[in-house]
């Protein structure tokens, strides 16, 4: 009686092992590729310590653009609104960025703006800028959160640069500012390339990559505060159930 309870044990222990191995997803090279850069990008950081933690909107970003009295920016807010078109053709869980015409009322703020203007309107954020950009510097970002969640952010665009670089720095710094921080040196066609004003590239794209990057952060799935683990299970289910349409692969 002893063995046959030990074979039926062992038959169903097998079964309930199959089926755990049916279950297990297993993703495509391209998938894999865009699950690593997706933790690269958004669990590192390009200045401060890595929080190793999903940061993210939970509402609507409201991006005010800081000018300066008597000068034009008709590019460059060309550029700001096909940046927010970009973006938020990706997002999938409700969060969106719109422009907004009230400074007090809004919780982004993107300054076309001289330092001088910046240090009367916002002086913490004009020392965070002097402390951190370096020479090769064409924007600066920050963006502030608690408990995961980015309630806030600032970024800078340097208007003594070109046209190309000021449009390829106000798509990078307006994704980033949306919880993708990092900086990886591995795709030079991405948004997010390290060194793109060392080698002179302008990006003024998304790339596949990046837009799936896009879509799994800002997919109901993933939730600000996720770790590595959390992460890679909710992006493998996200990828079986095919609840994207991915850009690349």
């Amino acid at each position: 009686m002893g063995i046959v309870i030990l074979l039926i044990i062992l038959t169903l222990a097998y079964l309930l092992y199959l089926n755990l191995k049916k279950n297990i997803y297993k993703p495509t090279e391209y998938e894999s590729e865009l699950i690593e850069y997706f933790k690269e990008v958004a669990l590192k950081s390009e200045f401060d310590e890595n929080i190793n933690k999903i940061v993210k909107w939970r509402k609507p970003m409201q991006l005010y653009v800081v000018t300066d009295k008597n000068k034009i920016y008709d590019k460059q807010m060309v550029y700001i609104q096909n940046a927010i078109d970009s973006f938020n053709m990706l997002a999938t869980d409700g969060f969106k960025i719109e422009l907004s015409e009230d400074f007090k009322s809004s919780n982004a703020y993107l300054y076309l703006c001289s330092r001088e203007k910046i240090a009367r309107v916002n002086p913490e954020f004009y020392e965070q800028l002097t402390n951190s950009i370096d020479a090769n510097g064409f924007g600066y970002l920050e963006f502030y959160w608690i408990s995961y969640n980015i309630y806030r952010s600032s970024i800078y665009i340097d208007t003594n640069e070109s046209m190309e670089v000021q449009e390829s720095t106000i798509l990078e710094e307006i994704t980033q500012s949306t919880g993708l921080p990092n900086d990886p040196e591995s795709h030079n066609n991405s948004i997010f390339y390290e060194h793109k004003s060392i080698e002179d590239i302008n990006i003024k794209k998304y790339s596949d990559l990046d837009k799936d990057v896009i879509k799994l952060l800002y997919h109901p799935r993933i939730k600000p505060g996720m770790g590595k683990t959390k992460i890679e299970k909710a992006i493998k289910r996200i990828l079986k159930n095919k609840e994207i349409i991915l850009s690349g692969g």
